[in-house]
């Protein structure tokens, strides 16, 4: 009978044995989840970053673009508007000149 209390007694200290262990392993999966979390969430991150830098230079080089295209039209414009008065004094030194001859 002895020998039966014994075994019973040793199954249970092996089966409390196997708890423990199953509890250390599942606290060592979870932490090694939550680690591996971290590692993701901070890829995330720095991917979100990367992106949001990305964003923001290729905006200001589409900003610069437009800023030099509306320049360069507005310099063309501003020679248009040279060439016209030019030609419309030189309209306007004519037709002075013909009011004072024709006086």
């Amino acid at each position: 009978m002895e020998d039966v209390i014994k075994r019973i007694v040793d199954a249970e200290k092996e089966a409390e044995a196997r708890i423990e262990a199953a509890k250390g392993e599942a606290k060592k999966i979870v932490e090694e989840a939550k680690a591996e979390a971290k590692v993701i969430e901070n890829e995330i991150l720095e991917k979100a970053r990367k992106d949001g830098e990305e964003l923001v230079e290729r905006a200001r080089k589409e900003g610069e673009e437009e800023a030099r295209r509306i320049l360069e039209d507005g310099e063309k414009e501003i020679e248009d508007m040279k060439v016209k008065a030019t030609q419309n004094f030189e309209k306007a030194v004519s037709a002075a000149i013909e009011l004072v001859r024709g006086s």
